[in-house]
């Protein structure tokens, strides 16, 4: 029976599906993503929602294109800053070639968690909200999730494979025509000894003359970035826009340099009599005509914008890449004014000694690699500039005072910090104390004794008032950790705290606690002791950059003249930042060079971790304040006082922002009395302030009653 012999509205049903398949469901002859996308993608979730407009990002519509089936390139590669939209190009490219081409594909993520976390909280609901898709990807979730995410059915029998860059099993399985490596620069260097990740991923495709390779990330370090070497290796394309007033188009670029300079265009705004930077005045000036381009031209310019390689034919004619940062970014997305405030911010932060956040904005936002400005800092300058105060004394502008113990064999290394304003620190003082550490604390010999006494012992102020040292840091690393951690047991509620080194970067100075401890014996105690994780690379990181800093004020590093004539400066600065393999991947670590002692660096770092555990990072003026009111009050002098600190400048170096909650501690573990011929002692021992990586210290508060305890 055919149609004419229907009655009428059923010819006429079977018309209009036929029509409506044609048109919106049977994907046309060679279709290429970007047009694919245009007519089929749609999404459902985010602030784009809505049918997909290749106008809105008209500069991932080539991209698009050359990752297209029927385009000569084999290789594309995205170096992208974040939320540009390379996540979708991948995405697309993906549907694309289901809906017109299948066959076997592959998705690789970092890790095989990453790769789970794509197939059912990315790919599938992707899926699901485009309705070309509807039918040709298996959606239903087996009873069995945690195995049936590898892999996810499509039509014609093929699969869409989900693998993980740290498993070599995930990688070498049947044959595939096209694959995705995303966050390549997260990727081992050698997976399962190996070879490289992204070797074994491209001899699965070698058997396919029309193989096609997508390579995105947002870059790293120099020198380790895989982006970075797959864009060098590329014809290296740079999107041009036209200036709207001259015409002539250019690459956006930053403009502002890292040194402070200025190359005279690019994104340029103005500041305050003060020198606060105002964000709202940024504008991007033309580097032919000197003209200020507003950003409601961006629109225009990015519809009219144009892809230029810059090694045209490199990669025998196969390799396309593309690099792009957010300076592109739409209207309604990221802003040049927000762009502007986070450099600023990080600038600020640098100048305190902490190049994270710059080094963030330079990889995330710039979509460039980071490149270190020295591997670390200089006995000879520290030597140069070590400043006539005496040592056992705090300073003035020094209002909390630590110490960082080092454990080696045969002594305790000891170091004496004063933090003030700004986290600007002193270096107090140095013990070396001779003695086995296995010796229990009351033994004669014992270097236990010693260290109780030190801490025991009010220190002179400048003031005159007698301090003492309020949080002390224990290593428990090397081959007396059982001795460390019954100490540390013992002295526990006079804030003595046992520490462990995690050399990894990223990590915070001072992480969660463990509660687990060894008895003397070797017996497990469960809760009796908390140990402290310290990222040492992120310390060190930042307190070298600080080591670094040539004027006194926010993130200064004083020495004293007296330990001129030691190696203690040599120590303070014996790492060096190096390139190293890490459980196969490339990263940078701080390294000590053998033979080299780093007794004084390592005593440094743990005394400012456990001044992050006191809270340091919280503070702002009113602490400060509070802190100088009980130690070294001064009288008003109308004439020679110097200006209060504003709060901006005061807490530059602060990294996460909470409330400020002191709460007063009187530690049974401080002398009952005071020499009646010196000043009181001031106990400034404090509860430490709930930050951003831990739970609120334990206590009782009259007003707040009982807080939950570790």
């Amino acid at each position: 029976m055919s149609a004419r012999d229907l009655p009428d509205d059923e010819a006429r049903a079977i018309d209009l599906l036929a029509r409506v398949k044609s048109k919106f469901l049977a994907p046309p002859p060679r279709v290429d993503v970007a047009e694919w996308a245009a007519r089929y993608r749609h999404i459902a979730k985010g602030s784009e929602r809505g049918r997909w407009r290749n106008e809105r990002t008209p500069y991932l519509v080539e991209p698009m294109q050359c990752a297209s089936s029927f385009s000569p390139f084999e290789r594309v590669v995205l170096q992208f800053a974040t939320q540009l939209g390379k996540t979708e190009v991948l995405y697309n490219s993906v549907m694309q070639r289901i809906h017109t081409e299948p066959q076997d594909l592959m998705m690789v993520q970092p890790t095989l968690q990453d790769a789970q976390d794509h197939s059912g909280q990315r790919f599938l609901p992707t899926i699901q909200q485009t309705p070309a898709m509807l039918g040709l990807v298996a959606t239903h979730r087996s009873r069995d999730e945690s195995s049936s995410w590898r892999a996810r059915s499509i039509q014609g029998g093929f699969a869409v494979f989900f693998g993980g860059a740290n498993s070599a099993s995930s990688l070498a399985s049947k044959p595939i025509g096209m694959a995705v490596a995303d966050e390549v620069d997260k990727w081992p260097a050698d997976v399962d000894n190996q070879g490289p990740p992204l070797a074994l991923l491209e001899e699965r495709m070698s058997n396919f003359n029309r193989r096609k390779l997508i390579i995105a990330s947002t870059p790293t370090i120099k020198g380790a970035s895989t982006i970075e070497a797959e864009y060098l290796a590329s014809d290296r394309r740079q999107y041009h826009v036209p200036c709207p007033h001259c015409g002539e188009r250019q690459v956006l670029v930053w403009g502002k340099r890292d040194d402070g300079g200025d190359n005279g265009y690019g994104l340029q705004w103005q500041r305050t009599a003060t020198g606060a930077a105002m964000p709202e005045t940024a504008v991007y000036i033309c580097r032919h005509c000197a003209a200020a381009i507003e950003e409601h031209h961006k629109t225009a310019m990015l519809a009219d914008g144009i892809w230029i390689p810059q090694a045209p034919g490199a990669g025998r004619g196969k390799r396309a890449g593309f690099h792009l940062n957010k300076l592109y970014s739409p209207l309604g997305w990221r802003s040049w004014a927000s762009l502007v405030e986070k450099w600023d911010q990080a600038q600020l932060k640098r100048k305190a000694g902490d190049s994270a956040p710059l080094k963030e904005f330079i990889n995330s936002s710039l979509a460039e690699t980071w490149e270190e400005k020295g591997s670390g800092a200089d006995a000879d300058s520290l030597r140069s500039r070590a400043e006539d105060y005496p040592l056992g004394k705090i300073p003035r502008g020094a209002l909390m005072v630590t110490m960082g113990v080092d454990t080696q064999p045969d002594r305790l290394e000891a170091r004496v910090w004063a933090f003030g304003r700004g986290e600007e620190s002193w270096l107090v003082d140095r013990h070396i104390i001779y003695g086995d550490p296995n010796l229990e604390e009351g033994t004669d010999g014992s270097p236990w004794n010693r260290l109780t006494e030190i801490r025991r012992t009010p220190i002179v102020h400048a003031s005159g008032a007698q301090v003492l040292i309020e949080a002390t840091g224990i290593d428990t690393g090397g081959h007396n950790t059982h001795a460390v951690y019954h100490y540390c047991r013992h002295h526990a509620r006079s804030h003595v705290l046992a520490l462990k080194g995690a050399s990894q970067y990223g990590k915070p100075v001072l992480g969660r606690p463990s509660t687990i401890d060894v008895s003397y014996r070797g017996k497990t105690l469960p809760r009796s002791l908390k140990l402290w994780p310290v990222g040492t690379d992120t310390a060190k990181h930042l307190l070298y950059g600080r080591m670094r800093l040539t004027s006194a004020g926010h993130g200064y590093v004083h020495v004293p003249k007296e330990l001129s004539d030691t190696d203690e400066f040599e120590q303070m600065t014996a790492c060096r930042l190096l390139p190293a393999v890490v459980q196969g991947k490339h990263v940078m670590r701080w390294i000590t060079p053998a033979g080299k002692r780093e007794e004084g660096g390592d005593g440094m770092v743990y005394a400012y971790a456990v001044a992050c555990y006191l809270g340091i990072q919280q503070y702002r003026e009113p602490s400060w304040a509070r802190r100088e009111d009980r130690i070294a009050p001064r009288a008003p002098d109308l004439f020679n006082s110097p200006l209060p600190l504003d709060n901006q400048s005061a807490t530059m170096s602060v990294v996460a922002a909470s409330q400020n909650n002191e709460l007063p501690h009187n530690s049974p573990d401080v002398p009952s009395s005071q020499p009646a011929d010196h000043a009181p002692v001031v106990n400034l021992q404090k509860k430490p302030q709930a930050s951003s990586n831990r739970p609120p210290a334990a206590g009782r508060n009259s007003r707040l009653g009982w807080v939950k305890r570790w």
